[in-house]
This record gives C-alpha cells, sequence and structure tokens, in this order.
C-alpha cells in the first residue's frame, strides 16, 4: 500500500508537544500536515501507518431498554452527550493515562445498562452480554497496554513502525467492534420473537 516518497519524518524530540505521549517511540513521526498532506500520508511509511490501516453501545441501549421508549430515548442521547465529551477530553490529553480516562464515563454508562439487564427490567439475549463484557474487556486492556507501554519500553525504536503498544490498542479494539457485532447479532435474533408485556 505504501506508494509514494513522502516529507522527511521527525524524531521524538522534534515532534510537536501533543505528540510526544510515547517517549520510546523513538522515529517515523509526519510533520505538521495540512489536511491534503494528512490524504497524501495513507500511502507512505510512518509510524502511524499501521494505526490508521486498522481502526458502540447505541445497539446495546436500545435492546436494553426496549420497553421503556421514553428512557431508551434518554439514554441515546446521555450516551451521544458523553460520547462527544469523551472525544473532547481524549482529543486534549496530554497523557495516555488521561486518554483511557476520557472514556471512562462511556464505560461506567455501560457498565450500568449490564447491571440494569442482569438485576433490572433490562431485556436482551441471554447470550449477548458475555460477548458485550468481551467487547468492553478487550478495549480496556488495549488502552491499558497502550498506557504500559509495552513491547517499545523494553527496546525504543525497534518498534518505531510496526508493532508497538499503539497499535497493539488499535487491533485490541478491532476485535472489540468484532465482539460488539456478534452481540449485536444475538439481541437482533432474539428480538424477533420478544413481546414487551402488556403489549
Amino acid at each position: 500500500m505504501v506508494f509514494c516518497k513522502g516529507p522527511r519524518l521527525l524524531d521524538f524530540t522534534k515532534t510537536p508537544p501533543h505528540l510526544q505521549f510515547n517517549r520510546y517511540v523513538l522515529t517515523g513521526y509526519r510533520p505538521v500536515s495540512s489536511a491534503h498532506e494528512c490524504m497524501r500520508s495513507l500511502f507512505y511509511m510512518h509510524n502511524e501507518l499501521g494505526n490508521i490501516y486498522t481502526h458502540g453501545a447505541l445497539p446495546i441501549i436500545h435492546i436494553t431498554l426496549l420497553c421503556y421508549p421514553t428512557m431508551q430515548q434518554m439514554a441515546l442521547l446521555a450516551y451521544i452527550l458523553l460520547s462527544a465529551y469523551g472525544i473532547y477530553c481524549a482529543t486534549t490529553a496530554r497523557t495516555n493515562v488521561l486518554r483511557l480516562r476520557a472514556f471512562f464515563w462511556q464505560a461506567l454508562f455501560r457498565f450500568s445498562l449490564f447491571l440494569f439487564r442482569v438485576y433490572g427490567s433490562g431485556v436482551g439475549s441471554p447470550h449477548s452480554l458475555r460477548l458485550f463484557f468481551i467487547m468492553d474487556s478487550l478495549a480496556v486492556l488495549g488502552g491499558l497496554v497502550n498506557i504500559i507501554q509495552i513491547p517499545e519500553r523494553f527496546s525504543p525504536g525497534l518498534f518505531d513502525n510496526w508493532g508497538n503498544s499503539h497499535q497493539i490498542m488499535h487491533v485490541m479494539v478491532i476485535c472489540s467492534i468484532i465482539y460488539l457485532h456478534w452481540g449485536t447479532l444475538e439481541d437482533l435474533a432474539w428480538i424477533k420473537t420478544y413481546q414487551c408485556p402488556g403489549e
């Protein structure tokens, strides 16, 4: 996929401060780029290429609160607002820990939905909850790998382009999305035969 010669890449010390969040990735940083230059960076080697090519709780809310339409709409709005806030916090965070913490409220919201399903009046396939739990576990584990910065911590410079913790996190997030997909399919198959009480 890499076909063109890119600009001169920067080392860690010459990158803008907002990109200096992994001191173990020493080289291969793109310079500050325009939108056109960012698009062009899809076609030359740099240390974020793997991240670019490797990158959902709304179905969970919809199914869990199926029998509570008003609560469902309020939960969807709340989750969208929490997501927007999380994205803002993640893009302005100065450290990996703060980036991971930016998504804490979303995770807590989903966890409360899981509890509502298990102990409350929430509904959904009995098989999907395990898949959703694996989904969130993979996402959190990916975030922790990114914070701990393994394997590049043990061999700075060796994993600049491939195999660094940020790329491992992206792969784990993809796996997480696959589990979300499987859980959603379980719920969609289940909903075909379900009717809320009183309907």
